[in-house]
């Protein structure tokens, strides 16, 4: 008889202990992040891949490992690290995660590799044994050039053409974000013959075109008849203009995702070459773009850096 009721009162705690696994919690949900607008996709994508790999760093392949900075050890004193790996040095805002990623392995390797005792504990100026020394970024120049590019190459997105880039041309710019794309104006450059600014349209789809601003402060600003939905904005001014008077760029793009925004504007141009032409342009929000044009082809456009 006690073990029968012994049995009951542990079948009945079982029971109550699923019941109240299986209940709604609402306190617990997970909040739903909004996803990101479609314009930017592309960009935010390509742009963290640039961020993450242009870590900058030095390597030394013989070297041995050894604590060069920081306050006490992070390492295992009964431990020995691998030998077999080439050494590079931590540089600043790295983590083990980033470091795994760019040498093709995992943050467990490569606290083994290193005997590190807590894989957050890395610092700059730190050497750890890696599988491989990742590719370092560049905005190096061919010898005999007097000008740099002003900004640092992402791995292997250097200029390989041999030629020297031209003087930088450093102009007031403003950008703006659609759901098709981003628009930014570009002002003359100083002593430029036409005192036109020119509106440069990056499509999502790896496309991009130009159009030269006819907007002048006499015109008006926006259309009060078009009425964008909620969350969206109708671009005004110079942007405005080419976005209203161009349907097939209007549709391309969409609405705007917020209203356009000052920055300083650059672009390096390259010499022109047989059939191919090809220049840098800031892209307004810390990354830099390589814009193609071909004789008889599209224009095509892609990530090649930041600053």
């Amino acid at each position: 008889m006690k073990v029968r009721l012994i049995f009951l009162m542990v079948l009945w705690v079982m029971v109550t202990l699923a019941c109240s696994l299986t209940e709604d919690d609402s306190s617990n949900a997970p909040t739903l992040r909004p996803a990101l607008p479609t314009a930017d996709l592309t960009i935010v994508a390509q742009a963290n891949a640039t961020a993450t790999a242009l870590v900058s760093r030095t390597t030394t392949p013989t070297a041995t490992v050894t604590l060069s900075s920081g306050t006490g050890s992070n390492t295992n004193p009964n431990c020995t690290p691998r030998t077999d790996w080439p050494v590079m040095v931590v540089a600043f805002g790295d983590t083990l995660g980033v470091i795994a990623e760019l040498t093709n392995t995992t943050v467990d390797a490569l606290v083994q590799a290193n005997c590190l005792l807590d894989a957050d504990s890395i610092f700059a100026g730190q050497q750890l044994r890696v599988p491989v020394v990742p590719i370092q970024p560049t905005r190096a120049v061919p010898t005999g050039c007097t000008t740099a590019f002003f900004f640092t190459f992402e791995a292997g997105k250097a200029d390989t053409s041999g030629l020297c880039p031209l003087a930088v041309d450093s102009v007031a710019a403003t950008g703006q974000d659609f759901e098709g794309g981003r628009v930014y104006r570009y002002a003359p450059p100083i002593g430029a013959s036409d005192p036109r600014g020119t509106i440069y349209i990056i499509y999502n789809t790896g496309y991009w075109e130009t159009v030269v601003d006819t907007w002048d402060p006499s015109q008006p600003l926006s259309d009060a008849s078009i009425v964008p939905p909620t969350g969206r904005y109708q671009p005004t001014g110079p942007i405005g203009k080419v976005w209203r008077e161009n349907p097939q760029i209007r549709q391309a793009l969409g609405w705007a995702y917020a209203p356009e925004a000052a920055f300083a504007g650059r672009i390096q141009n390259m010499p022109p070459t047989t059939g191919v032409y090809y220049f840098y342009i800031d892209h307004g929000k810390g990354i830099v773009l390589r814009l193609y044009s071909v004789n008889m082809g599209p224009n095509t456009w892609e990530v090649v850096g930041s600053y």
